[in-house]
């Protein structure tokens, strides 16, 4: 069962997965666009799914194995929304023997386009990496992620144009990257990016947004607001909890989703905060589950249910 959750006005809603989901396995990961989510399963099946239309398109696969160390996207042609595609690559953190001489790896770039339902396959050479725990966001057409270059400190944010398909560097971000901090990425109203990092030394949280992305270009970030408060929730106080999940409403406060351990250090609690410039308010407990490894760390998604459709092809055949 999927949970939709608006933690603004308290309304709760939920959608049973789709019979054929029930014998695919547990979702590895999801991608949301417009309303769509792209879903990859652990045995390595995928498909597209409006859980507001019950709509499913199982994509067929050239190669359905299982690969836990790929990204993956979804956007369109920024021409026409009619050409969404999907994308797949290898993400370099996990081949740094490729690049351990050169600070290069040219790994296989998998795209499909649901009009034609065709794959196409090529390499690319790539200098940078997405930044592990990283989640991936589509907005506008294309796909946004937190990377490092391979031979520099630098941390940027990459994009990958689904009309030119070519991965292309935007900005750097506006605070000094650690590990140990979280940052995060989502979208802000509509078009732009927002970021979300805490010091872990701290505890500081800063909200920062972009101007207007457009044709996949935004380079001025501003700083929406700063907390500092002895209260304020850790996001990410062990490394085996999920990461953190945001987006900011229309009074400029963050909804953030995250996990925290319980009292007993053996179950943790799935909470929704609302954090302003001048308040902070637990709003909901999702969950409770037991501590334990949870790859790929999500705690949950942003979601914004639509009336979009799946989109068809002649040939819909599932994989």
């Amino acid at each position: 069962m999927v949970k939709i959750i608006n933690p603004v006005v308290g309304a709760c809603s939920s959608f049973s997965l789709p019979n054929k989901f029930q014998v695919k396995g547990e979702i590895y990961t999801m991608v949301p666009c417009d309303g769509l989510l792209l879903c990859i399963f652990e045995t390595g099946s995928m498909a597209v799914w409006n859980p507001c239309l019950n709509q499913v398109r199982w994509i067929f696969l050239l190669n359905p194995s299982f690969r836990g160390c790929s990204y993956y996207g979804i956007g369109y042609d920024g021409l026409s929304r009619d050409s969404y595609k999907i994308l797949r690559f290898v993400n370099g953190v996990f081949t740094k023997n490729e690049y351990a001489n050169t600070g290069s790896y040219k790994p296989e770039v998998d795209i499909y386009e649901l009009k034609s339902n065709s794959w196409k396959t090529f390499k690319v050479s790539l200098d940078w990496h997405v930044v592990l725990r990283c989640k991936g966001l589509s907005l506008k057409g294309n796909m946004y992620w937190i990377a490092k270059w391979n031979r520099k400190p630098d941390i940027f944010i990459q994009s990958f144009n689904f009309s030119t398909e070519t991965f292309e560097p935007l900005c750097s971000l506006p605070v000094r990257y650690d590990v140990h901090n979280v940052v995060a990425l989502s979208a802000f109203k509509g078009d732009n990016l927002s970021l979300l990092h805490q010091s872990k030394e701290t505890s500081k949280i800063d909200v920062w947004v972009t101007n207007k992305v457009k044709n996949g270009v935004s380079i001025l970030w501003t700083k929406l607001f700063s907390v500092t408060r002895p209260d304020l929730p850790v996001l990410l106080a062990f490394e085996n909890l999920s990461y953190p999940v945001h987006f900011i409403d229309k009074n400029n406060r963050i909804v953030v989703c995250c996990e925290e351990v319980l009292a007993d250090k053996r179950n943790v609690a799935v909470n929704i905060y609302v954090i302003g410039e001048d308040e902070i308010k637990r709003q909901d407990e999702i969950e409770q589950h037991q501590l334990g490894f949870s790859w790929p760390f999500i705690s949950g998604y942003t979601y914004l249910p639509s009336l979009v459709p799946v989109p068809s092809s002649e040939d819909n055949t599932p994989e």
